[in-house]
């Protein structure tokens, strides 16, 4: 579908429109058959041409004599490509039949091939020959032309055009050698398959399989390039990147494919060329600059301010020269897999040759930065277009432009970030979470969530306004940003770096290049930080304004929230205000480019006094029940939080996992959508809004992924199993309860380790008199309204108490504090505590030495206390003998208090918390490990059982292969032993060998009729590979070699893999009568080297695929004839 075009026609046999494709007036919504035909045209990206030329006619293709009415069921559909080319789309009469014959006239042009744009094929990086050409011809190059005449911007712009031509020469001489090579093949094959015909002999067969396995390893050259294209690694990921992801993409590119586009406000336009015309115009006109002649309201603006300056260390690092080190580590630090700009080298390309590029792409900055412009192709980009989600698709504005620059200016731009980056912290408030290290977007909502569901605290009318930014990355005018720049204080030395990029840069849209003179491009490195800066002067002008106040939260004042351009302002007396505010925000805009769009910006009213207030009160509309900020439905009623952002949730997953279940996943394909498409989306939500959850709520959704997983079958295995990490033998399937919990204990962790945040603070102080961290702590049960009025809070503690309760922690913690502790008491009412909590002294543990509770004398001598404080020791040693069955023993730390422990500033911080959960509930499996032990007839030691665990996802990663190794461990497979003990009627005697009893070990080992199968397997692999292997049967059910045995790790991946693949053939024969054959095993092993040998071209380790597999590649070569077992 992707590289064809779709034309669907015929009798549909339901209406699109029941309005307007039936003569009935009777008002009907679609059928289901009509839905999914809908559905399944928006993923392919098709559209009715008749509908689209004649929107609002109605017009008919079938008369029901029956009922005597018209309606237009004959359709065509086409590839919204195609629509530029539709002629003519009409209904004749109805005469022959009961149905109109429909029209479709579509006129090609001729000659509409176009070259292609060159792009470097990354698959060649993975070949040495190329790589040592590739280093000869940069060396050639550098030695016949690098001198001081030379200047290093025309030597690197020169290297680029010989190296491209370099690369075309490689490629074009080995696709040659190639081709002949592959007709050679081709022809010995032919006539093999003749002599074979005529006279059939294991030697004929086994030069024919040789000279297959030589065809299959040179002809996957043209499946890697496909491969690394659509970056659909099938063999490695299943069906992640094969029918899940590939419907995904087709689905996507077909949203993202634009058939019309507003030509004006009367017109439409669907030719591809005038769609071009009219998007270059358009971002023609975006990034003109509007920056005013006299710049002196700016100069007081920023003057004006007080705005804090980066110190003069750090000044001094962003103003060093550049070094070799950093441009490297800018090159490793660049995401790989990401499309080039128009010169069509990819990062991979740098990061290969990045010793030999580094010390000239140094020069060139440094030579650039004297001349104060970048090389011609340096200034270059192609701006792609992603539409919006929810936008008009006829509208230019609803696209995002995404510049694919150049790698070699993305190198500077990312070393120039990664310098900044350091001093961000420094300079932007922590209002401001977008695109800042350390900071996410649920602050702003949980802060946001905080304030609108806290109690009053006047009578003055407080509104949250979400202010709307038209195209705000795009219009930043550049002028503007150098002040904001020199504002902060950055060095003459970076800021010319800047200035650099921003000199004379181009852009096109699949057509000739404009200039630029504003924006900052979607797609640099820098960008993201560099809009950080320029907005941060509007926080800082919006927060010191005597033009509005605040929202007061416990006696703090809200005045906004900052994700990157989003701008959520808290305001007290809107009506009064907001004018001033719109004013503040244009006069901004004047020299920023700055653009408040009214009609998309909402004011949320928070109080019964703001519900008031009439749209005729202020210039944008008025949100009554709510408002959409980050993706989250924010409402008025903390409870109807659930309401408005879960049921769509759950809707739009049961409609999801339907369409999926038609793609006939595997398990493994479906647990791995789960993974990357369902769990994404809850986490979002669980990481952003409180709300507490009953265990019912996560039942119900594992009984639809469990009807999903099973095609609405009895599961054939636990989730539990499932549930496993890899290293353990499960398949990793998210746990949504744990990571429901895990997520909002993060919160938790934040709240006890980071108290300054302004979420954190509003929440702290919803606590009185007793302490968060002391709640948290305590013994359960808990009653939190007793302790706090804010459901935000409320309902953090019933998550927090969900979960200590599911895991059976209910004991007081030790590491609770003393000080503002109700189970406590004299600590909420004794200031002295205050005092030793200043002096160290501030939870419970702190009060044992060495694992024993100190005596007074210990502690004061520690801590410097007064004799006076005897009293207050002994009544503190009282609370602890009293809540601490351990008393006077420290007890052990328990997993709360790891968990309560964890760094915040740790990466990966929900992961680390979802692990520590899924370990205190670990399902073990000690059953299947014994039923294995009592049919193999040994103890299976638990380094053996070890080992086959993690052979279950390690002896290979391919999904499919993966799963059958999984189902082998957990004892998944009906044996007829297994199916005797169901069916009366079935024996449970071996169908093959017809003596023995036909458990799974017998089925996989000793069943006499395997014994030439896996004797025949283990001598192929000993004499290739020149080690003796002797037969066990660890090595033929589980892949492992058992203890005592050292082989190489390579080879122990050999064993594993070909083990695997033995397995599978006697699966693919599991009910015959025949044992498999191992001429067929060995088959299987030609083929899926093959795929292993794509696997390590993407990874770009070719080498390391032959020196795994060499031997054996040899062995097939000096191989007389092929096994008969």
């Amino acid at each position: 579908m992707n590289s064809h075009r779709l034309i669907l026609g015929g009798d549909m046999n339901c209406v699109m429109d029941p309005t307007l494709d039936r003569s009935s007036s009777r008002l009907s919504s679609p059928s289901k058959m009509a839905q999914a035909l809908a559905a399944f045209m928006k993923e392919a990206g098709c559209i009715d041409p008749w509908r689209f030329l004649f929107q609002n006619r109605r017009e008919f293709s079938f008369f029901s004599h029956v009922h005597q009415s018209y309606s237009r069921i004959d359709c065509f559909f086409v590839d919204k490509t195609l629509l530029p080319f539709v002629k003519k789309s009409e209904y004749s009469a109805i005469v022959v039949s009961d149905h109109s014959p429909v029209i479709l006239d579509l006129a090609f042009p001729l000659n509409q091939a176009q070259r292609p744009i060159w792009r470097f094929d990354s698959t060649l990086l993975a070949d040495d020959n190329f790589c040592e050409s590739m280093s000869t011809a940069i060396d050639n190059f550098l030695f016949e032309n690098k001198s001081d005449s030379v200047s290093p911007s025309i030597l690197w712009e020169t290297l680029k055009v010989v190296i491209r031509g370099e690369i075309i020469s490689y490629t074009a001489t080995r696709n040659k050698i190639r081709r002949l090579r592959q007709e050679q093949l081709i022809s010995s094959m032919l006539e093999l398959d003749h002599r074979h015909s005529m006279s059939p002999s294991p030697e004929l067969y086994k030069e024919r399989l040789c000279l297959q396995m030589q065809y299959n390893l040179i002809s996957t050259q043209d499946v890697e390039q496909s491969l690394l294209r659509s970056r659909g690694f099938i063999y490695e990921h299943g069906e992640r990147a094969g029918r899940l992801l590939a419907h995904q993409l087709k689905s996507r590119s077909a949203a993202q494919l634009i058939s019309r586009i507003q030509k004006t406000p009367d017109e439409q336009t669907i030719g591809p060329a005038e769609i071009n015309q009219v998007f270059e115009k358009f971002y023609s006109d975006l990034y003109t600059s509007q920056f005013p002649e006299d710049n002196s309201d700016m100069n007081n603006f920023l003057i004006s301010l007080d705005i804090p300056v980066i110190g003069p260390d750090r000044k001094r690092d962003l103003d060093k020269p550049l070094t070799l080190s950093e441009v490297i580590n800018s090159i490793s630090a660049m995401q790989s897999g990401k499309a080039p700009g128009p010169d069509g080298y990819p990062i991979e390309f740098y990061k290969k040759f990045s010793s030999k590029l580094a010390p000239l792409l140094l020069e060139m900055f440094n030579y650039s930065l004297e001349r104060g412009t970048l090389p011609q192709t340096l200034t270059e980009a192609n701006i792609i277009l992603l539409l919006k989600h929810g936008k008009n698709p006829t509208d230019c504005a609803s696209y995002r432009p995404i510049s694919l620059l150049n790698g070699d200016v993305k190198i500077l731009a990312k070393l120039l970030a990664m310098r900044l980056d350091a001093a961000m912290a420094d300079i932007i408030s922590s209002d401001q979470t977008g695109f800042m290290r350390g900071r996410h977007s649920f602050s702003n909502i949980r802060r946001l969530i905080s304030v609108v569901h806290s109690p009053e605290s006047g009578e003055s009318p407080e509104v949250v306004v979400s202010l709307d930014a038209e195209k705000a990355f795009d219009r930043v005018e550049w002028p503007y940003l150098f002040a904001v720049l020199a504002r902060f204080g950055f060095g003459p030395k970076f800021t010319s770096w800047v200035q650099l990029l921003y000199t004379s840069p181009k852009a096109s849209i699949r057509s000739g290049l404009f200039s630029l003179s504003r924006g900052t491009r979607q797609g640099c490195p820098l960008s993201p930080l560099l809009f950080v800066l320029a907005i941060e002067p509007l926080s800082i002008m919006l927060k010191t304004s005597q033009s509005f106040k605040g929202i007061c939260r416990k006696q703090l004042e809200h005045r906004l929230s900052l994700y990157a351009d989003d701008l959520l302002l808290y305001i007290s007396d809107p009506v009064s205000s907001i004018s001033n505010i719109v004013s503040l925000l244009n006069r901004f805009g004047k020299f920023s480019g700055y653009k408040l769009n009214l009609s998309k910006s909402e004011c949320f009213p928070i109080n019964n006094s703001a519900l008031q207030i009439t749209e005729t009160d202020l210039p944008f509309p008025l949100a009554r029940a709510g408002f959409k900020y980050l993706g989250i439905n924010v409402t008025r009623s903390f409870s109807d939080l659930f309401e408005k952002n879960l049921p769509p949730l759950l809707n739009n997953l049961k409609r999801d996992l339907q369409k999926w279940s038609v793609l006939n996943l595997s398990l493994a394909g479906k647990v791995a959508c789960i993974k990357m498409n369902v769990l994404p989306r809850f986490m979002y939500f669980f990481q952003s809004v409180p709300v507490f959850l009953p265990k019912s709520f996560f039942r119900l959704i594992d009984k639809q992924l469990s009807s999903f997983m099973w095609g609405n079958k009895h599961p054939r295995i636990s989730r539990r199993f499932l549930q496993r990490h890899k290293d353990e033998g499960g398949m990793a399937l998210p746990n949504l309860l744990y990571y429901y919990w895990a997520a909002n204990l993060q919160k938790i962790v934040c709240l006890l380790h980071q108290p300054d945040v302004d979420w954190c603070q509003l929440e702290l102080n919803a606590c009185k008199p007793s302490s968060f961290p002391a709640l948290v702590t305590s013994k359960l049960p808990l009653s939190p309204r007793q302790h706090s009025s804010c459901p935000v809070v409320i309902s953090t503690l019933k998550i927090w108490s969900q979960f200590r309760q599911h895991f059976n922690m209910i004991n007081f913690s030790i590491y609770s504090p003393i000080c503002d502790n109700h189970v406590f008491p004299p600590s909420l009412l004794d200031p002295v505590f205050a005092h030793w909590r200043r002096a160290g002294l501030n939870k419970f543990s702190d009060l044992y030495i060495d694992g024993i509770f100190a005596t007074f004398d210990a502690i004061s001598s520690k801590f410097s206390l007064q004799r006076s404080s005897l009293f207050r020791y002994l009544q503190i040693r009282d609370c602890v003998r009293n809540n601490s069955p351990c008393f006077p023993n420290l007890p052990p730390k328990g997993g709360m208090d790891i968990i309560l422990q964890t760094p915040t500033q740790d990466r990966g911080l929900i992961s680390k918390i979802y692990n520590s959960i899924s370990s205190f509930n670990t399902v073990k499996l000690n059953e299947i490990r014994a039923e294995w032990s009592e049919e193999i007839g040994i103890h299976i030691s638990d380094e053996t059982w070890n080992q086959a665990l993690r052979r279950v996802n390690g002896s290979t990663s391919c999904a499919r292969l993966g799963l059958i190794q999984f189902k082998v461990l957990h004892r998944i497979h009906y044996s007829r032993a297994r199916l005797s003990r169901i069916y009366s009627t079935v024996s449970e005697t071996c169908a093959r060998c017809h003596i023995a009893k036909a458990n799974l070990t017998h089925m996989f080992w000793t069943c006499n009729k395997l014994c030439n199968f896996w004797s025949t397997i283990f001598q192929i692999l000993s004499e290739a590979f020149e080690i003796s292997i002797q037969p066990s049967a660890e090595l033929a059910i589980f892949g492992t070699p058992g203890e005592g045995i050292s082989l190489t790790h390579d080879f122990k991946n050999v064993l594993a893999f070909s083990t695997l693949l033995a397995r599978r053939r006697i699966l693919l024969a599991w009910k015959s009568e025949h044992p498999p054959k191992a001429s067929l095993w060995l088959k299987d092993l030609s083929m899926f080297l093959k795929l292993e040998k794509i696997k390590f071209c993407l990874r770009g380790s070719i080498q390391k695929f032959y020196k795994t597999w060499a031997p054996l590649l040899s062995y097939f070569e000096r191989l007389d004839t092929l096994p008969r077992a």
